[in-house]
């Protein structure tokens, strides 16, 4: 038999197309086997970047927040305060003083800036250092005095412990019934007979140990919140006390007795 001349017709009356279908249907792209990621909508990527942005701006925030942050403690003429550090550490703020900190910061660095007078009881810890003017008083812990109320004049006293202070490259060390004091571009460090004078200021008496009769009486001034007048200079030396329970008129023709000046009150309102 010739089977050239054979033709046999399929028994199906399906195209092509439909039989692709019917057999490779589950092939396409978008089988079982084939992974496919939806895509994320839109708003949820805004809110994500969001949520990032934020806690970025707060971990940069927050350190440099806690840094600037001060807190200021000031006392008027005629007024004294005691005052509570977050350690626990305490401070005696004389008349028309200033001191400032960084209360956020304190964990890190125990610094105070004062301007005026202060007495100190540090609590025992990291190292606490007081800034007054281009001075640095620095201790671990221990009761001191600062009085820095003109640029070019320090006197720190020293109950207890050890106290360093630095000025202008120059430093030296305290210890119990030391002065240190920086006058005339000299920083200077020696003993004192009764290092409590120098806070009796915290109980309202005032010693005066060859004081400069102006500066006692711009003290005179600032405790009672008076200004005072007179025609006489007040180029003396003045060593003496006083109590602030006299008033103002008692002390000052106490004071002025001595060099024969009268003092005249003129009251602040």
């Amino acid at each position: 038999m010739d089977t050239r001349r054979l033709k046999i017709k399929p028994d199906w009356s399906k195209t092509k197309e439909e039989i692709w279908e019917e057999q490779f249907a589950g092939l396409d792209e978008h089988s079982p086997s084939t992974v496919v990621s939806k895509p994320v909508p839109y708003h949820r990527k805004q809110k994500w970047l969001y949520a990032v942005a934020a806690f970025i701006a707060i971990a940069i925030l927050l350190p440099s927040t806690a840094y600037f942050y001060k807190k200021e403690v000031v006392t008027s003429r005629g007024e004294h305060i005691s005052y509570v550090l977050p350690d626990g550490s305490t401070v005696k703020l004389n008349a028309e003083s200033r001191l400032s900190y960084k209360p956020y910061w304190w964990k890190i660095s125990r610094e105070i800036k004062l301007n005026g007078e202060g007495y100190f009881e540090v609590t025992p810890g990291s190292t606490f250092q007081v800034n007054a003017g281009k001075s640095t008083v620095t201790v671990l812990g221990t009761s001191f005095n600062v009085y820095a109320r003109k640029e070019n004049y320090l006197n720190v006293t020293c109950l207890t412990g050890k106290v360093q202070v630095k000025r202008d490259h120059q430093t030296v060390v305290l210890t119990p019934n030391m002065q240190a004091q920086y006058q005339n571009n000299v920083l200077s460090a020696g003993n004192t007979n009764n290092s409590s004078n120098a806070i009796e200021w915290t109980r309202n008496h005032f010693v005066f140990l060859a004081a400069p009769l102006d500066e006692v009486v711009e003290e005179i001034e600032r405790q009672y919140n008076i200004e005072v007048v007179t025609t006489s200079k007040l180029d003396y030396l003045y060593t003496g006390n006083f109590s602030k329970n006299k008033s103002p008129e008692e002390v000052l023709k106490i004071i002025g007795k001595p060099f024969g000046i009268e003092f005249k009150v003129k009251r602040v309102e």
